[in-house]
């Protein structure tokens, strides 16, 4: 790593126009895709090959009793001179704490004990797992203290005009504390020239690292063909993939995030749970996620409420005690002989039930969504081979998002079923997602889930895990449980037996799960072996830099 610095620029993107971009997490509008990821330290980086956060701006971290102990970097610096401090981390998180963010639930104050040690007073007790999610996960050193600790005075004392003002600041003129430093915006790019006082500068064996501004996924495949893009995070289908330079290599990392079907489970057929463990059996998910394109997707192993590559780590010697749904075939004899265990029979070709009416299962899916549509097609397509009556019913996602959604309007909707980044690694959020409160908005009439997703956080009775007799649960109290402890035996058995309940009863039914694409170009440019640990994070091109594992060679 390192060597000496050479007048390079490295080229990425962005589909933001730079003048209009700002570095004010609190403010949604025009808030930086990319480039703060350079400007600012992250407070951790999740890596989901390890399954845990690689320490950065905050050096080492414990939880002892009430406390959550943090240590800053040493050596940090702002572009102005200031060292990075723990008051300027208090800051930062003091606001998101005063803004209702998550930190809020679990937190009674934040103090500094010294200029590199923060510390956050808890209100009782909390699994640390949680507390590393919602206080280091996609956090970065963006408010210096000097420039934004009046608003925390300000929330103090008018927490209402505080909340409106603090949301409403466009930070342009930044103050930054990362590698680099922002030299010139444009309407076509914003660069960015590296500062040589910065702890990890040593690493990076180049000067300038320029965003250039395209507009939309066409325009950036574009640019990779025409070799005027050194890396960049873009969704690239696969025959647009296969026609990339040889020179172009593409990096995946887990999305946590994906296609599934979601039940109305007030529905006479979708709410019964024998429908819906039938469903899962006649979908072969590798063909789906064939007909969709492999380098974008991937289908689960075990229909449950934990991403693919997170359900080793967390099952262990429970996972072949589940039921996989014949991940890459279709199981209709298994969901025939389910059917035909709780009164429903075949009429003809065509599923009914005990009062002979049709099995009718007709899927709603966002319109413009064009890999959810192929999805739902050959879902479709499935389902009616198998004597369900089943339709493709695409509507408008606004229509979706603001109606059908959230009045429970549909039989069976396509839906995510994971809530997406490196906290869905950690159970308690994917399970709470699928069980408790979907993100979407989704009303689905779940009995276990919170009064406004239709349920009434109740119990739920299923098959028991051993293989004799049921037992009897409910979800929302251990889930509960599970981010109140520390004990780590606790929190796996809370795990396995709520991932249970999801890969029997089917809240939600998993289909596929979405692969985040980076691409990197390797002719003037040295990057790791596909698939190495280092770059199984968010994002990989941008952590890359910062660790020596992206030089330039030409």
């Amino acid at each position: 790593m390192g060597g000496n610095a050479t007048d390079g620029t490295h080229i990425s993107y962005t589909n933001q126009v730079p003048t209009k971009i700002q570095y004010n997490p609190n403010n949604p509008t025009s808030y930086s895709q990319y480039s703060h990821y350079l400007l600012f330290d992250r407070f951790a980086n999740y890596n989901f090959a390890k399954g845990e956060f690689v320490p950065y701006l905050i050096q080492n971290w414990e939880l002892v009793d009430e406390t959550f102990e943090m240590t800053v970097r040493d050596g940090v610096t702002w572009e102005d001179g200031d060292d990075v401090t723990a008051e300027d981390v208090a800051t930062q998180l003091r606001i998101a704490m005063l803004s209702g963010g998550p930190i809020d639930e679990f937190t009674d104050s934040i103090e500094t004990t010294d200029d590199r040690t923060v510390v956050l007073n808890l209100s009782g007790d909390v699994n640390p797992q949680i507390v590393e999610f919602e206080t280091l996960g996609q956090r970065f050193m963006t408010l210096k203290e000097s420039e934004f600790g009046e608003y925390v005075d300000q929330f103090e004392d008018d927490p209402e005009q505080a909340q409106s003002d603090i949301q409403g600041y466009a930070y342009q003129d930044v103050i930054a504390n990362g590698p680099f430093t922002i030299a010139e915006r444009s309407n076509q790019q914003i660069l960015l020239e590296k500062r040589g006082d910065h702890p990890d500068a040593d690493n990076i064996n180049f000067d300038r690292i320029a965003f250039r501004y395209l507009d939309g996924n066409t325009a950036v495949h574009q640019s990779i063909n025409a070799n005027e893009l050194d890396s960049v995070m873009v969704f690239a289908p696969p025959n647009v993939v296969s026609d990339f330079p040889d020179h172009i290599q593409m990096e995946t990392i887990p999305g946590n995030v994906g296609y599934g079907l979601v039940p109305q489970h007030d529905h006479e057929h979708a709410g019964d749970r024998a429908v819906r463990r039938a469903i899962a059996h006649v979908l072969d998910r590798e063909t789906i996620v064939k007909n969709v394109g492999e380098t974008l997707k991937k289908a689960p192993p075990l229909p449950v409420g934990i991403p693919a590559d997170d359900q080793e780590r967390w099952l262990g010697d429970a996972y072949d005690s589940f039921e996989d749904y014949g991940v890459n075939e279709r199981q209709t004899d298994e969901a025939e002989q389910l059917l035909g265990d709780t009164g429903y029979s075949k009429d003809g070709d065509t599923w009914v039930d005990s009062s002979g009416a049709v099995v009718e299962l007709p899927i709603v899916v966002p319109s413009g969504w064009s890999d959810w549509v192929t999805a739902t097609e050959t879902v479709v397509d499935q389902l009616n081979d198998f004597g369900f009556e089943s339709e493709v019913d695409s509507r408008n996602f606004s229509a979706l998002n603001g109606t059908v959604w959230p009045n429970g309007d549909f039989v069976l909707s396509a839906g995510g079923w994971l809530p997406g980044g490196g906290r869905a690694s950690f159970p308690y959020f994917s399970l709470h997602h699928q069980l408790v409160e979907h993100y979407r908005g989704f009303t689905y009439n779940y009995t276990p889930a919170n009064e406004n997703r239709g349920g009434t956080n109740g119990d739920v009775t299923v098959p028991s895990r051993t293989g004799s007799g049921s037992m009897t649960i409910n979800p929302s109290d251990r889930l509960q449980e599970l981010s109140d402890t520390s004990d780590e035996e606790i929190t796996r058995e809370i795990s396995i037996e709520q991932a249970w309940v999801t890969n029997v009863d089917l809240p939600v039914i998993p289909v596929m799960e979405k692969q985040e694409q980076a691409f990197l170009a390797t002719d003037e440019w040295s990057v790791p072996e596909q698939g190495a640990d280092v770059s199984q994070v968010r994002w990989p091109h941008l952590w890359l830099i910062r660790q020596g594992e992206l030089q330039y060679t030409g």
